[in-house]
């Protein structure tokens, strides 16, 4: 070629690179012409060109980012701003690989954006590639590692993109589409409406040009949402033209490799109906499209176990049809290796791979399946303890006690009882747990030799730590002899000896019925074989007394007007407590706990784990047709679970004494929460029974003295001096967070300030050494827990994982005059009468319920007068309270 020719089509490159000629020409141009001086400059020309577009590039122009940058890595350009550049084409193409699903490790893709982010630092436009790309691989470590913390760390990536695309000429359709992307995962980790969610984006997705990346993906993942719609929402088959569509996406062409293998998963899950359809011929053409889809999936790609077991459903399912073993044997075959190449619990296929191994392995006839399944739970703690906040943990445990009782089922089905109440305790209290954990994560660091990771872990913000370096430290805990417990379930004998140790009798699980199944209670005693009892009735979902019972208690204040209409509290927990006698304590008692002690020297002493919204029901308030309450044949405690009750009971007692804090009726500056009789309350027991120790709040007399702040809570926590003492009293308002993404309950004290859940177990966690023997919450729905899946994971229990070691919290809003007189006679049982705490609770619960109560000498004559006035003996004064631990 000659001199003048080539500088002649060196100019016409850099005249496209201007903007003044065809730039995908003048890019094949380029990498058409031999080696020679300059060629790194041209290609760092072209790359400036194509990035400058930014959110609008296509996927296809992306692709051209590859070979242009091997030219400029192969002929540096000498301009200082290179090293800028170079970082920005190179995030430009780990964004078109994460759009096109080609990253096998997103991992390290993103230890290579932490050091491209220093190359592009103090340049907006080469930052703004970078946040892109790292948004992109975000979403492909929640897709391939389950990585719920991706809504945050997306908003905090959205906040600059936005930013960087003011004065685009998209920017402002850019700015909504961000929106509308923040509403798709919000509503995919939340259980939301991701198919309105995608419709939206659909919609936006119109206003940018042909052929960009945005577009592009939108229109690709609208095309198979009204089938998939169908298919997950169990509303009917899919069509064949529906079929025919998502067919046509799979073999159209124009997507990559990775996409056109997902495209054909699509495909095979929609022809087997989600494992429910009965037409053979359909199943068979699943089966095939999901063959496909392994076929394209090469081993090693995070999507193959996902692909894989999509493979085994449609065979499964054949099998249930036709009871074919070529089809079950190939359906085992297929998940075991669909086990390798998950690798571990902390794939997000792991809980799914072994349920169905084990179902499968079942009609199989394979010797106890259900430990295949009770292995897959593994999964739900690994990921719960992975995620940075207790938001993100919440999100992450939503369907872990779902997975937990389905596995407990079969457990039970198998005659395992004793594997059914681990099945329970791996899906039980996640977000709690890895709360309490997360405090020991230095120390167990250090011991396994990581005092390097320890140090990060300490030095940076936890909440901010890259996925891939909590990953690391996770899988470093779980790797160690004595930290792998980290993922298990207590033993039986673990269970026996906390009972031994609280003097408890029995530990009772309680599982809801899932119709046609029936629910069960599942006993483990201190002494002998674990038993479990078919309880078909205990159903909370065909149940009217259950339902308005639940509508009554989520009012946020007891203002009897202010319920739903024909459910007040007071009816609502009349008629729930005939129930709950009918539906599980009657039963069990009959059958169980009434032969404990049959001379009956004492009540039988239970631990009950109620599941899901079991929780919610007062079982200390089930009444027998005779009008006998359960408190008054039974010592009922809770427990958020049993490792949880296993860790209370190994702590060393804490006895107790005078010295300790009362709060009551802090003035939260809002009208209408005032509370004068708990403030009577409180100051009683102050005088009479912990003399020793403070005061926060308003007094009786309105005589002034310390409001009651969340500050003086927080420094009476962190005292470990013997004047603050080892008891909480707090007559305040508590309320229930109603947003699942922000996941906290909190105490309201003076000024309006909170005390939320998150912050007492950080706070008690970082005073190890602090001993504190009770905390009372004498406020409003301090034991509801925080979400509508089975977290147990409330103000009190949030006391009670940070190391107290009795805790009293309520189930609904208490009413404040018949809650003083109980809580008095509760520290009078405990401080005069030198009862436990457990005991203490029901001494006043029976107190309440007796017409011919004593009243003690020293109660004031305040509280004297609210007797007068009160019910003491209606259900809602005395059952609202529960106690849990020691």
């Amino acid at each position: 070629m000659g001199g003048a020719d080539l500088a002649a089509r060196c100019a016409g490159i850099q005249g496209a690179a201007a903007g003044q000629g065809d730039l995908d020409a003048a890019i094949d141009d380029l990498l058409s012409l031999p080696e020679f001086p300059g060629r790194g400059s041209l290609a760092a020309l072209l790359l400036q060109a194509i990035l400058v577009t930014g959110p609008s590039t296509g996927t296809f122009r992306l692709g051209r980012l590859a070979p242009l940058l091997a030219l400029a890595d192969a002929d540096p350009p000498p301009d200082p701003g290179w090293p800028c550049l170079r970082a920005a084409a190179r995030a430009g193409e780990l964004s078109r690989a994460a759009a096109e699903r080609e990253i096998f490790d997103p991992k390290a893709a993103m230890a290579e954006l932490d050091r491209l982010e220093t190359d592009a630092a103090g340049h907006p436009a080469a930052m703004m590639h970078v946040r892109f790309a790292r948004a992109g691989i975000a979403m492909l470590l929640s897709v391939y590692h389950g990585d719920v913390a991706l809504p945050a760390s997306f908003t905090a990536d959205k906040q600059f993109m936005r930013a960087m695309t003011q004065g685009h000429p998209m920017g402002a359709a850019f700015d909504e589409m961000l929106d509308a992307a923040t509403a798709v995962l919000d509503a995919r980790q939340l259980d939301g409406d991701v198919f309105a969610a995608m419709e939206r984006m659909a919609g936006l997705a119109e206003r940018f040009p042909e052929g960009s990346d945005l577009r592009t993906s939108v229109e690709r993942a609208a095309a198979v949402m009204a089938p998939l719609r169908a298919v997950m929402e169990g509303t009917g088959r899919v069509t064949d033209e529906q079929l025919a569509t998502m067919r046509k996406l799979a073999t159209g062409g124009g997507l990559s490799a990775a996409d056109a293998a997902l495209a054909e998963a699509f495909v095979g899950g929609a022809a087997i109906g989600g494992g429910t359809e009965t037409d053979p011929a359909r199943i068979a053409q699943g089966i095939e499209h999901s063959r496909t889809a392994v076929a394209r999936t090469p081993p090693g790609h995070p999507q193959r176990a996902a692909v894989l077991l999509g493979l085994a459903l449609g065979l499964v399912r054949r099998n249930e049809l036709t009871n074919s073993l070529a089809d079950i044997d190939e359906a085992i075959t297929v998940l075991e290796e669909a086990l390798r190449s998950a690798g571990g619990p902390m794939h997000p296929q792991w809980s799914g791979i072994n349920e169905m191994l084990a179902h499968a392995q079942r009609r199989r006839g394979v010797a106890d399946p259900h430990l295949r399944a009770l292995d897959g739970l593994r999964a739900n703690t690994w990921r719960v303890l992975l995620q940075p906040t207790p938001a993100a943990a919440h999100v992450a445990a939503r369907s872990a006690a779902r997975d937990a009782l389905d596995v407990a089922r079969l457990c039970l089905a198998d005659n395992h009882p004793g594997d059914a109440i681990r099945a329970l305790d791996l899906g039980r209290g996640l977000a709690l747990y890895a709360a309490t954990e997360r405090q020991d994560v230095p120390a167990r660091l250090i011991g396994s030799g990581r005092a390097g990771l320890a140090e990060r872990w300490r030095t940076a913000d936890a909440d901010h730590l890259p996925e891939e370096v909590r990953r690391e430290i996770l899988g470093v805990l779980t790797a160690d002899g004595a930290s792998a417990q980290l993922l298990e379930a207590p033993s039986i004998d673990d269970i026996r000896e906390a009972l031994a140790t609280l003097d408890a009798d029995a530990l009772v699980y309680l599982m809801p019925a899932d119709p046609p199944q029936p629910g069960f209670a599942i006993i483990v005693p201190v002494a002998g074989r674990v038993a479990y009892c078919a309880l078909p009735n205990l159903s909370i979902t065909e149940e009217m007394a259950v339902e308005q019972f639940f509508a009554a208690i989520s009012v946020r204040d007891f203002e009897p007007a202010a319920a739903p209409p024909g459910a007040s509290l007071a009816d609502s927990v009349a008629k729930i407590c005939g129930w709950a006698w009918h539906a599980a304590i009657g039963p069990l008692y009959e059958r169980y706990l009434a032969g404990i002690h049959p001379d009956g020297d004492r009540p039988p002493r239970v631990v009950l784990v109620p599941t899901g919204e079991l929780a919610r029901i007062p079982w200390q308030a089930a009444q027998r047709p005779d009008g006998t309450y359960a408190v008054q044949l039974l010592a009922l405690s809770q427990a958020v679970s049993a490792r949880l009750l296993c860790r209370t009971a190994r702590l060393a007692p804490v006895p107790p004494s005078p010295v300790g804090l009362v709060v009551g009726d802090p003035d939260p500056g809002v009208k209408g929460l005032d509370l004068p009789a708990a403030r009577i309350e409180a100051f009683a027991i102050h005088r009479d029974f912990y003399w020793g120790g403070r005061y926060l709040g308003r007094r009786p007399d309105s005589r002034p003295g310390p409001a009651g702040t969340a500050e003086e809570v927080r420094a009476w926590i962190r005292g470990t001096g013997p004047a603050a003492g080892t008891t909480l009293h707090l007559a305040c308002h508590g309320f229930v967070g109603a947003d699942p993404r922000s996941a906290t309950s909190y105490l309201l004290l003076a000024g309006g300030e909170r005390l939320a859940a998150d912050e007492l177990v950080e706070l008690l966690a970082a005073v190890p050494e602090r001993a504190i023997g009770l905390v009372v919450l004498a406020a409003c729905r301090t034991g509801q827990a925080m979400s509508g899946y089975d977290e147990a994971y409330s103000l009190g229990t949030a006391f009670l994982a940070g190391g107290v070691r009795s805790v009293l919290s309520t189930q609904w809003s208490i009413p404040d005059a018949a809650t003083s007189a109980l809580m008095f006679m509760f520290h009078h049982y405990l401080m005069t009468e030198r009862c436990p705490a457990r005991d203490a609770l029901r001494q006043a619960q029976l107190w309440m319920l007796d017409p011919r109560r004593r009243i003690p000498d020293r109660m004031p004559e305040q509280l004297r007068e609210q007797l007068i006035t009160s019910e003491l003996g209606d259900v809602i004064a005395w059952a609202g309270f529960v106690h849990w631990g020691q």
